[in-house]
């Protein structure tokens, strides 16, 4: 890893500014809200000082918890507020999202996408949908996450298993036998299981993997009770409540609590984000440091049928923002080549060609070509506007589960009739 300070040095000094004057007057500040993951370290610490070094203007972070976002972003932005010019959403925030950004692709044909080393054509094609809704392109892909399986090598190793689990089956067999191995500490699993943002990502690649769904968002249809979908619920709750395989904590987990118990060796094997291999792999940060490998998510009755989710975050203008031209050259510059090559050493997924298939950077990132060879068969997360009512109907029935109050039918068949009643009022369904 690169010591900040000569990280700091370097960028200020490789910083290029357009080679045109903006129009608009240069403002103090800008005003970015997004969420409080830890891969913001890289636009936190790094990137936002060189811009401010280059241009005089400070980025005036807000981050928050992925709920609190939503509502901060509904209240200012529905009120027509100004006060935002820079927007990082998710995929699963677009359908309601939308109308308060800028159009990119206009941005993109101006004067503001000219900017040295951002280069739009190396963005991975596939990975723009994200940032496209209603046929309108409404931000720049900034990172891309999948769920993939983290797991020891030497630990599956060491009770006899040779490969990384390629089924259920597989991974049941593993998480036992690695859970009586490291008893009492360490466990075979570790899940996102607090009943917040992150339980539907930890569920969703076993869903996936067992030929489940939500729902088909053209006729609303709603799948999240078919037998598919219990089955898959039945068995990754089991693992907690009867197989005991678990870490019984991570009931209260999220992201950085995912990361920390990798890190500090409370279990062999978790189902989470690729990027946070990087941290949980980490020499200099981490217990287990150099110990981790990754596989595709195993498949309910064969390899064949692995499946994952793919979604990820986009930095955006605020169309009502003051500053539009100036806010649209920040982002270029933190999704340009070069910083987001220096992302990718501090826990981002960049959704850049040259960066993924930089050498260097799959050399150090054993994660990387997993999420590639994942991608071909991977889902985008659910985007629909009613997404964000049915997401927490959703992660109350998952929550049941893991507590052991209710089996995977009950809970499933509650979270669909939450589901019809919800449909019904936003008029989807008579």
């Amino acid at each position: 890893m690169i010591k900040r300070r000569h990280v700091l040095q370097a960028s200020a000094a490789s910083v290029v500014l357009p080679r045109f004057a903006l129009a608009q007057n240069r403002p103090d500040k800008l005003v970015f809200v997004g969420d409080n993951g830890p891969w913001h370290w890289c636009l936190v610490e790094e990137v936002a000082p060189a811009f401010e070094k280059a241009t005089g203007i400070k980025i005036d972070f807000t981050l928050l918890p992925i709920d609190a976002l939503n509502a901060k972003l509904k209240s200012e932005l529905n009120s027509g507020s100004s006060g935002i010019d820079i927007v990082q959403w998710t995929s699963q925030q677009i359908g309601w999202l939308y109308p308060h950004l800028d159009d990119h692709e206009k941005l993109l044909a101006g004067s503001a996408g000219k900017h040295a080393d951002f280069g739009w054509d190396d963005f991975v094609q596939a990975l723009r949908e994200m940032a496209i809704w209603d046929g309108r392109l409404s931000g720049i892909p900034y990172r891309v996450t999948m769920g993939v399986l983290h797991y020891q090598k030497a630990l599956l190793e060491q009770v006899g298993i040779n490969k990384a689990p390629g089924t259920f089956a597989e991974l049941l067999e593993a998480a036992i036998a690695t859970t009586k191995a490291g008893a009492p500490d360490r466990y075979g699993l570790g899940y996102l299981g607090r009943q917040g943002p992150a339980i539907v990502d930890c569920f969703c690649p076993f869903l996936r993997s067992n030929g489940g769904d939500f729902y088909n968002p053209k006729t609303w249809e709603i799948y999240i009770n078919q037998p598919q979908a219990v089955e898959a619920l039945e068995f990754w709750g089991d693992l907690m409540t009867k197989h005991h395989a678990v870490v019984p904590d991570s009931i209260t987990w999220e992201f950085d609590e995912i990361i920390a118990g990798g890190q500090n060796d409370r279990y062999a094997m978790a189902v989470t984000l690729t990027p946070y291999g990087t941290l949980i792999n980490d020499l200099q940060k981490s217990k287990t440091g150099g110990k981790w490998a990754w596989a595709p998510m195993p498949g309910g009755k064969s390899p064949e049928q692995s499946r994952t989710f793919f979604g990820g975050w986009s930095l955006a203008v605020a169309s009502a923002g003051k500053y539009k031209e100036w806010a649209f050259e920040f982002i270029q510059m933190a999704c340009s080549n070069e910083w987001m090559r220096r992302s990718m050493l501090r826990g981002n997924a960049p959704p850049r060609l040259s960066v993924l298939n930089d050498p260097e950077m799959v050399e150090k990132f054993g994660w990387a070509p997993v999420a590639a060879a994942a991608l071909p068969t991977a889902l985008l997360d659910p985007r629909d506007a009613i997404w964000a009512t049915l997401e927490l109907q959703l992660r109350s029935g998952l929550s049941q589960v893991l507590l052991g109050q209710k089996s995977a039918k009950e809970a499933l068949d509650g979270v669909a009739s939450d589901w019809q009643r919800s449909l019904k009022r936003a008029g989807a369904v008579r």
